[in-house]
């Protein structure tokens, strides 16, 4: 009922046709519209994941190859030209008076106008503080 004492009754969201009596609840149409608006929606789910993934591995070989090239630092407009996505890091710390971003294993530093102290993180062994085993 809307709030004038009418009774209102529900569409689809996926087909856009009148959902048939039964319980108030009710979203669906058919069994047919609730699974495709389930697979659709996962669907943009999955899009988004593919494309983060993919913006993500395209900033870690870029980060790489300027390793791989002795470079720790470069301006800002010059990484963007590479094709580098500053949206994309996988974290970020507020270091002191710094910002340090990560791609996955690699760490750099930004300023207002470049990027520097690029390098890339030892990873810590578990191991390293436990007895040896026999």
């Amino acid at each position: 009922m809307d709030g004038k004492g009418k009774k209102t009754r529900s569409v689809c969201p996926v087909c856009g046709g009148a959902l048939p009596a039964g319980r108030k609840d009710m979203r669906f149409c058919s069994v047919r519209c609730k699974s495709r608006w389930h697979y659709l929606r996962e669907g943009r789910a999955r899009v988004f994941r593919r494309k983060l993934l993919g913006t993500l591995e395209r900033n870690y070989r870029i980060l790489d190859a300027l390793l791989a090239e002795g470079t720790t630092s470069m301006t800002i407009p010059d990484l963007a030209q590479a094709g580098y996505d500053f949206s994309c890091i996988t974290s970020y710390h507020k270091v002191g008076n710094r910002n340090e971003y990560r791609c996955f294993d690699i760490k750099y530093y930004q300023s207002g106008s470049r990027i520097f102290h690029l390098e890339r993180v030892v990873p810590i062994s578990l191991s390293s503080g436990l007895p040896p085993s026999d």
